[in-house]
């Protein structure tokens, strides 16, 4: 597979990420018409010939632009790769950073939908070859594809971020850093917290909460599990894959001081930040920093908040699909 015969294409979620990969890849980027008719109705267009190409497509549904909504972008994303279907592409990669719809993996209710599997059964539907995630929500969710879905972290940049932004302890002859604790916000997050203190070299406690499955973004009560000594006087790194209202992480927080920590730093791979979120964080005066990666926009999010910092999976991207174009083998960029 070479660069001439490749193409990256972008639906309206995301196309600075489309841009920038296709500046560092050196993949052409082709112009997509998105039209909306008046009833909402969508029209995708492709504005040259993309016979017998490898075309990479980059989605990742948000609702950042208000106007259009996540169920806009996923309604984009299959007419897009049904466009390309149409205009004979020899293959598609769909580049789905943050997986829509990622915490609806199971049933929690009787009668209740799964509805990441039928968003992975809708994109495998519409012609998809293969599909890149960042830090998918739960791992299974990677089992609801019957095509190759590759699962990558960021364990590696945020490491890289640390080392650089907040001087963590880069040695591996000291046991713990004597100035951090992570925080699992949930028992869900108990795996990656358990891996990012071992890379890290910290001490990590979990918090155990209790959620009103009736009402949506709502945390009843939470306990804090660890030995307390490991927590005061020293900042606690809340580490998750996704913040949406960060009602987890303000309730969390505030159990965390009031056991002693000294002030939080919140990482997250997935930014949503809806609603009250940019307000809580802006107002919560212990949060010193929010970290996200770039898997979702966030310009004008940092325009609200100061404390909001981003860094970028497009370097990672990038080295990904250098390896897909040459065949080469993905074991050693998932960064788990």
């Amino acid at each position: 597979m070479s660069i001439s015969s490749s193409c990256i294409l972008s639906t309206k979620s995301h196309i600075d990420l489309a841009l920038e990969l296709s500046s560092k890849t050196n993949i052409p980027f082709i112009d997509t018409n998105i039209d909306y008719f008046s009833n909402t109705e969508i029209r995708t267009t492709i504005t040259q010939s993309i016979r017998g190409k490898h075309i990479y497509i980059v989605s990742s549904p948000n609702n950042n632009l208000n106007s259009k909504s996540i169920n806009d972008h996923i309604m984009e994303t299959y007419l897009l790769i049904r466009t390309c279907k149409r205009s004979d592409a020899l293959n598609i990669t769909l580049i789905c950073p943050s997986f829509p719809y990622a915490r609806q993996d199971k049933k929690n209710l009787s009668r209740m939908c799964i509805s990441a599997k039928d968003i992975a059964d809708l994109f495998t539907m519409a012609g998809i070859n293969r599909i890149i995630c960042f830090d998918l929500h739960s791992h299974q969710i990677q089992g609801f594809f019957n095509i190759p879905c590759d699962n990558f972290y960021c364990i590696d940049i945020i490491h890289n971020y640390l080392i650089k932004n907040h001087n963590i302890n880069q040695s591996f002859n000291k046991t713990l850093d004597s100035d951090f604790v992570i925080i699992a916000p949930d028992e869900g997050a108990l795996k990656r917290v358990q891996e990012y203190a071992n890379k890290f070299k910290m001490p990590f406690m979990v918090v155990s909460k209790e959620r009103d499955y009736s009402e949506l973004n709502k945390v009843d009560k939470a306990v804090l599990i660890g030995d307390k000594k490991y927590l005061v006087d020293r900042t606690a790194i809340i580490i998750d894959d996704m913040a949406d209202t960060c009602g987890t992480i303000q309730t969390v927080g505030d159990l965390l001081m009031s056991k002693g920590a000294k002030d939080i730093l919140v990482i997250v791979t997935h930014g949503i930040l809806s609603g009250p979120a940019i307000t809580r964080i802006n107002e919560t005066e212990y949060i010193k920093e929010v970290i996200v990666s770039d898997s979702l926009p966030q310009l004008e999010k940092q325009k609200k908040c100061s404390k909001l910092k981003t860094f970028s999976i497009v370097p990672l991207l990038t080295t990904i699909i250098t390896k897909l174009m040459t065949g080469e083998s993905l074991s050693d960029v998932f960064g788990n």
